[in-house]
Order: structure tokens, then sequence, then C-alpha cells
């Protein structure tokens, strides 16, 4: 059997798995299910599931890569066909999270699941660090060390959207994300030694 074929059978049956994961997540929540669910659900049996992983929380923490992936990707290409020029890209993340408001309720709303929480998180500060290197003069050194202020916009951020999932939504994504820039926009750019 060639290397091809083995690779195609071990991506389907991670996918398989990952996908059984986010869809009993929905219905249930991540603390109630067990290995012998996500088994049943995919259709694989228990010597497969630990020849790819550890455990249910090791599927997790693969599957929220693959998931960060896609949404960064998602989010990025978003916010640049918006020329979008502010440091953490809102509106996109606000829109995306809409279209798939199910499987992100179940995954960061209400608290989320930590793992999860703090993989969006870490992803989002360090996309904010790199927009904070574009969008800073070259010539004036930034009051605020670009780490410290990637953590501030996205803890807000993240906050924020929680707080919209948490309750249904409430607002368009627009009214949120002008919410959230106006809140924080003054604050990077003065941070950043940009004038207002």
């Amino acid at each position: 059997m060639s290397d091809q074929k083995t690779d195609r059978r071990v991506r389907r049956t991670r996918q398989l798995l990952s996908n059984a994961l986010i869809e009993l997540i929905m219905q249930k929540g991540f603390d109630k299910i067990t290995v012998q669910d996500i088994l049943d659900r995919a259709d694989v049996g228990r010597s497969t599931f630990y020849t790819h992983f550890m455990d249910k929380d090791d599927l997790l923490a693969k599957s929220v890569e693959g998931l960060q992936t896609i949404l960064i990707e998602q989010v990025a290409d978003g916010a640049e066909a918006e020329g979008y020029a502010s440091v953490l890209p809102s509106l996109a993340l606000f829109r995306h999270t809409q279209g798939g408001h199910t499987l992100y309720k179940a995954m960061i709303g209400g608290g989320g699941i930590d793992l999860v929480v703090k993989g969006l998180r870490d992803m989002l500060i360090n996309y904010a660090m790199e927009r904070i290197a574009l969008i800073s003069p070259k010539s004036a050194q930034p009051r605020i060390p670009a780490e410290l202020i990637a953590i501030t916009l996205t803890g807000a951020l993240l906050s924020l959207l929680m707080w919209w999932l948490d309750n249904g939504m409430p607002h368009t994504p627009e009214f949120m994300d002008e919410v959230f820039q106006q809140l924080v926009t003054p604050g990077v750019l003065a941070a950043v030694g940009i004038p207002s």
C-alpha cells in the first residue's frame, strides 16, 4: 500500500473523529462527552482512536488547531477584502462567528472550553502583534510594549464576542465592530505613537 493511500486514510479517520467531537460538543457540551460517544458517532474502533489520539482532550487540541487555521485564514481574507486598517479584524471575526454561531457558542460561549479559548486568544495576540508592527511608526518608540497592547485588545475582543454569543447575538456584527473600534482604537494609536 502506498504512503499516499495510508495518509489519506489517516486524514479521513482523524476528520471523522474531529467531526464527531464537534457535533457532540454542539449537542451536549464537551464535559459530558465520553470517548465511547465519539467512537459511536464516528463509527471508529477504540484501537483506531488510540492510534491517533491519547484521549478526548488530545482530539480536541488537534481539532482546535485545524479550526484555528481555517478561522485565521477566513478572518484575514475577510479583513483584507475590506481593506481593514484595524489591529484586530473584529468585523471579520464577528461575521465569521455569526456564520457558525452554534459551533462557536458551544466552543467559546459561556466561558467556553479553556483550551479553545486559550488557543483563540493566542492566535489573536500573535495576529495583533504582527499588525502593531506594521502600523507603528518606525521613528517612534511605542510607549507600551506591543505584546501588552495585543493582550489587552484580544481580551477586550474576546469578552465582547463571548457576551455577544451568550446573549443570542442581539446586535449586528457591524454594530459590535463599531463598539469595539470606538473603545479601543484611540488607545492603540496613542500607545504606538500615532497622533490622533
